[in-house]
């Protein structure tokens, strides 16, 4: 193996666009989602009513001016830097928009989501596409039991055998409903639904939620009107079925105390270090701005602290994100405000490391490197020469 790369610096808690390899990639889209597992990136789905016609591809139908949402399942190697389009050939969804996606294991699990126009046609199938097989079709579950209507912009979670849902609209209401869906008997029952009485969140969409031991934290969100104050956090103890708001502390670690600005469709992922959960949410808009900056909450004292060298490169909104598990977030796509108000989506993949990993993942990072090619490199032949089984399957699974 030879090396014709650059010397490697590890760089964390920088924002720095990842370079792929590959000749295809999604194009640009906003209303996606992103799940990641420590070996792929998936992204479903998206919407772009703008794009020019010389970017359609006459035998690709997954996107159409009159249909302007992407019937589209893609996957992105982590180590390999290169994009695969996976071709579904049942059960891909006309809503394509605003869902929720997950990741539980070796399954993407997702819900809701609408097409365009907004609002007109809702989904509240339960979706999932097992990841190690790349299947050609996605499954929909047959549920029983009291679903939760129709609707986008919701925010979900697995935890202890179950899927939950919060928050959500059909395009005219909003809610902070929950609804939990147990995956062994496929069941759903609603576990809150809002009746307007004080101590209840407002309806939302667009919202991110955090959950540290039996509670659910919401994170920002809004309607169309206006976007949720971050210093305001409704928490919901699952066991008591109950909603409180408690307030969140401002950064006052430099000259001037400062707080996060309100948001919707911003992202938000969560890491669990020796000192508690931290959730960094990353853009979003208030429906005026736009933002670039990223914020930590510590979740044991609801203490923000902006990431003062962790910038995006562009404020950014609607777009998404997800992390591994060993610390490094990835941001794709998204709409960027450009001059005279016109906005753009785009198709950049971007990473930042939220923390310091294993010592491995440092040499694993500077090996690839040095060594783009190495997915042509045989897996007996890395075995044989030290590198780890585990990274041995990230490469070659």
């Amino acid at each position: 193996m030879s090396s014709r790369s650059k010397d490697y610096i590890f760089e964390p808690f920088k924002v720095t666009e990842v370079k792929c390899r590959s000749a295809e990639l999604p194009r640009p889209r906003s209303g996606h989602r992103i799940a990641c597992d420590d070996a792929k990136i998936y992204c479903f789905g998206g919407y772009n009513p703008s794009l020019p016609l010389t970017n359609i591809r006459r035998d690709n139908p997954t996107w159409t001016p009159t249909r302007p949402v992407f019937k589209e399942l893609w996957s992105f190697s982590i180590a390999n830097r290169k994009w695969k389009q996976h071709k579904v050939i049942e059960n891909m969804p006309e809503e394509l928009a605003s869902n929720a996606m997950c990741i539980n294991g070796r399954y993407l699990m997702i819900f809701g989501g609408t097409g365009a126009p907004f609002g007109h046609r809702c989904s509240n199938d339960v979706i999932v596409w097992r990841t190690c097989n790349e299947d050609a079709r996605l499954q929909i579950l047959a549920v029983s039991g009291t679903r939760p209507p129709g609707q986008y912009g919701q925010a979900v979670l697995c935890y202890n055998g179950c899927f939950y849902t919060v928050g959500g609209t059909n395009g005219f209401a909003y809610n902070c409903d929950i609804y939990r869906f147990d995956l062994r008997t496929l069941i759903w029952e609603p576990v809150f639904v809002g009746t307007g009485q004080e101590g209840e969140p407002l309806g939302r969409y667009r919202h991110e939620i955090s959950r540290v031991g039996n509670k659910l934290y919401i994170i920002g969100g809004g309607t169309g009107e206006w976007a949720s104050e971050l210093m305001e956090v409704p928490v919901f103890n699952m066991e008591t079925r109950t909603w409180t708001i408690l307030s969140a502390k401002a950064d006052d670690s430099g000259t001037e105390t400062i707080s996060p600005s309100p948001r919707k469709c911003h992202s938000a992922v969560q890491i669990d270090t020796s000192e508690g959960a931290q959730v960094f949410v990353a853009g979003g808009s208030d429906g005026q701005s736009v933002f670039d900056d990223i914020w930590r909450l510590n979740m044991s004292d609801l203490q923000w602290t902006l990431m003062q060298k962790t910038v995006l490169p562009h404020p950014l909104f609607f777009h998404s994100s997800s992390i591994t598990s060993y610390g490094c977030m990835y941001v794709f796509g998204g709409i960027e405000p450009k001059d005279n108000d016109v906005t753009c989506r785009n198709n950049i993949l971007y990473k930042v490391w939220l923390c310091i990993p294993k010592l491995s993942e440092i040499c694993w990072e500077a090996l690839l490197n040095f060594h783009p090619n190495l997915d042509q490199v045989d897996s007996k032949s890395l075995l044989n020469i030290g590198v780890p089984i585990h990274l041995v399957q990230r490469l070659h699974l």
